[in-house]
């Protein structure tokens, strides 16, 4: 783990930078009448008094608008740690000892899923979510009665259908199980809504796709790996693909940027595919990869992470966004508190 802070190493989101030097339904009815909403009550009040500056003096900055997501009390354990040979089994394990997506999903539900889905032969080198494990969470979803399931990733390398298609074998997995894939790349900057987040320390604002802002449930479904730039992917991390405007979040403090982005999107579950773990050369690999056979799931997305951090022989100290995440209130760093089913 000496490479963790190594300067030559890239990030997904240097690495979109880059691309772009090398030039390398939601229903819309009801998308574009939350937005004539926006137009008329939350964009003017934005106009009138709250600018702010994302590459634009005149860019408006819309006041959050995201559902109060407040996850429903602990039920028969608060972290569960499932171990096995098949993933999907195992995301189905864990979310069953919680107490069942039923607890998090309701009738009707909206539920945006976000994956790591960024790279084409992530599956072979660990650097995106097992397909399995997606399609599992999509099912139980639609089980527990969602409405519609959103799954969600801003792709890097190649086009929206190579993040996607079958090199990773999420876009197929999730139509089997009922779901909508929304992929966005370098090129859809437009969808997303400049939008304020009140409880920053670091990150005042950022352009963030409009599905996640009004969804009813917000999923995360990291693919645990290296990062060469924060230490770790994990669960509050995955959310910069949820920005319109990735390398955005390097103009502050990365790890409080990520902790602020959290209290914006408010996940309300998260669960950490650990199944086949990147130690090395992440995000994009290939690297060294171990076979820990686990799947992690928590409605506390801090918990989550920091016990995944052990399985790379860290603790939440070396990841400082956890840490932060802590100090923002959205979740409980030692993990040891909670109440742990392994199952």
């Amino acid at each position: 783990m000496d490479k963790m802070s190594d300067p030559e190493r890239f990030s997904p989101e240097d690495m979109e930078a880059a691309g772009r030097a090398l030039a390398c339904d939601m229903e819309r009815r009801e998308f574009l009448t939350r937005m004539g909403r926006w137009a008329g009550g939350l964009l003017l009040a934005a106009c009138l008094g709250s600018l702010a500056s994302c590459g634009s003096k005149d860019t408006p900055v819309v006041q959050s608008t995201v559902p109060e997501r407040t996850s429903p009390g602990f039920g028969p354990s608060d972290l569960a740690i499932a171990s096995g040979q098949s993933p999907g089994e195992l995301a189905r394990n864990s979310v069953d000892a919680l107490g069942g997506m039923g607890r998090f999903v309701g009738s009707g539900d909206v539920v945006v899923v976000k994956p790591n889905a960024s790279f084409m032969d992530g599956l072979k080198n660990a650097t995106t979510t097992n397909p399995d494990v997606v399609g599992q969470v999509v099912a139980m979803c639609r089980e527990a009665g969602a409405g519609r399931v959103i799954v969600i990733d801003h792709v890097l390398c190649g086009s929206v259908a190579d993040g996607f298609g079958p090199e990773s074998g999420i876009g197929d997995a999730v139509e089997k199980s009922g779901g909508e894939v929304l992929g966005f790349n370098e090129e859809d900057k437009g969808h997303g809504v400049l939008t304020a987040i009140p409880r920053a320390t670091s990150m005042n604002s950022t352009s963030i796709y409009p599905e996640v802002l009004q969804a009813d449930v917000v999923i995360t479904v990291p693919k645990a790996k290296h990062h060469s730039g924060t230490g770790l992917t994990l669960g509050m991390k995955n959310f910069i693909g949820v920005t319109a405007n990735m390398s955005d979040i390097h103009n502050y403090d990365t790890h409080r940027a990520i902790a602020d982005l959290n209290t914006l999107v408010k996940p309300t579950l998260s669960i950490i595919d650990a199944s086949v773990i990147l130690l090395d050369n992440g995000p994009g690999g290939p690297g060294p990869t171990r076979d820990t056979g686990q799947v992690i799931a928590s409605p506390d997305v801090v918990a989550a992470d920091s016990y995944a951090c052990t399985l790379f022989g860290l603790t939440a100290r070396d990841v400082p966004y956890i840490i932060y995440g802590g100090e923002a209130g959205l979740g409980e760093v030692d993990y040891n508190k909670l109440k742990i089913a392994r199952v």
